[in-house]
């Protein structure tokens, strides 16, 4: 593996994600800071000439042949996140990906073997891993809490139709992808977080998906309210890509996954991401529209009926001194100023330390591809009306087909 000396210095490819990345290296300057934005923009570019220390790069191929660059954070359209990881590998780079990792089950296998051949540190920027009550239900599973786990549920509702629309009603990289695909386009968000908990990749893997699909309605709507009835995607059958896709996962031990997104149906902003966990011993929610917070029933902690049955919720941070994630007790006041409610303060640390300690990264390739390949499983599955389809086992079957 390649070493690096610290303070690592991390260009972000896509610059409007750099502020973010720049707010989540405070307090870790010591490891890592941003020393470079990419972007074809120059109105983007121009607001970060003004900083002492950051090159600024129209050409992706500039930041690859930059010596004084040891990272890049890939923060493009999800199309092209594989292909350009590839070849920030291939240019010596470390990588830190926004998720997707990748868009086709050949992207996934090429990453994979860009990974091991170059051994330089890979790691998805999947931040919803780092929210705090998902690392503290972690741990709540890994010290016994839940028993036997049986069926986990990750959802990822956040109503993004103003994104897919440029100014003058043409579409964006989102709007193309929702318009032109029928597939689970944007699944980790809701499946890291879920596959963390359930060991996948470590003590479990995920074996078959199936995905269905609704129609289109709300994107159609809309446009006809905010575009005009003339518009060419005004009616839902000009949309092939679904409001709501559903995605089933069963893993080897017999858990299942329960996957939804939907991110054109109208939904106030807030609580995007939704999880639940149910296991022998306990159940956890963060489902609940009503609730305040995530909420925790325990066996033998929490209230239960004459009967023996769960009774009734508790807060889940009520238990934050047994279970809190020993990163946020040590880092949860650095974090909070961070973006994602702190979680991105905690995804560049880790890929900082793990470059730096020479070790593979707790969201690693393997993680990355298998979380990301239900992008193109979904595809299959609903272009073979709803059939199961084998999820790849990227650690050791070795490339098929």
């Amino acid at each position: 593996m390649k070493s690096v000396r610290a303070p690592i210095r991390i260009a972000v490819i896509g610059g409007r994600r750099g502020q973010s990345l720049a707010e989540a290296t405070q307090g870790s300057e010591d490891k890592i800071r941003l020393a470079g934005i990419c972007d074809l923009r120059d109105e983007v570019l121009a607001r970060w000439r003004k900083f002492e220390g950051i090159k600024c790069y129209t050409r992706f191929e500039d930041v690859l042949s930059d010596d004084a660059i040891d990272a890049v954070c890939i923060a493009t359209p999800v199309t092209q996140h594989a292909q350009q990881s590839i070849a920030a590998l291939n240019a010596g780079k470390h990588v830190l990906s926004e998720v997707t990792a990748a868009f086709t089950l050949d992207e996934c296998w090429k990453l994979v073997e860009a990974v091991e051949r170059t051994r330089l540190t890979y790691m998805l920027a999947e931040n919803c891993c780092y929210f705090r009550e998902v690392m503290m239900v972690g741990e709540m599973v890994r010290k016994g809490v839940f028993g036997d786990l049986i069926v986990s549920e990750g959802h990822y509702l956040h109503d993004c139709r103003d994104l897919m629309f440029l100014p003058d009603g043409g579409l964006t990289w989102r709007g193309e992808l929702k318009a032109n695909s029928l597939l689970n386009m944007y699944p980790t968000h809701s499946l890291g977080p879920v596959s963390q908990w359930l060991g996948i990749n470590r003590t479990d893997r995920y074996v078959s998906t199936a995905s269905w699909q609704s129609g289109s309605p709300a994107a159609a709507d809309y446009v006809r309210r905010n575009l005009g009835p003339q518009h060419p995607l005004g009616t839902e059958k000009k949309w092939k890509g679904p409001d709501t896709v559903i995605s089933l996962l069963r893993t080897e031990k017999g858990v299942l996954a329960h996957h939804r997104l939907d991110w054109s149906s109208p939904r106030p902003h807030g609580w995007n991401n939704r999880y639940s966990l149910q296991g022998t011993k306990a159940v956890f929610t963060s489902l609940l529209d009503t609730a305040p917070e995530p909420l925790i029933w325990m066996q033998d902690r929490s209230p239960t009926s004459k009967t023996g049955l769960a009774d009734q919720w508790e807060p889940l941070y009520k238990y934050a001194a047994d279970f809190e994630h020993p990163l946020w007790r040590k880092h949860g006041a650095e974090a909070q100023g961070a973006g994602h409610g702190g979680a991105d303060f905690f995804v560049v640390r880790e890929f900082a330390d793990a470059m730096l300690e020479q070790r593979p990264p707790a969201i690693d390739v393997y993680d990355a591809v298998t979380w990301s390949s239900v992008t193109p499983l979904s595809a299959q599955s609903l272009a073979s009306n709803n059939a199961s389809v084998p999820v790849p086992d990227f650690r050791r079957q070795g490339r098929k087909g």
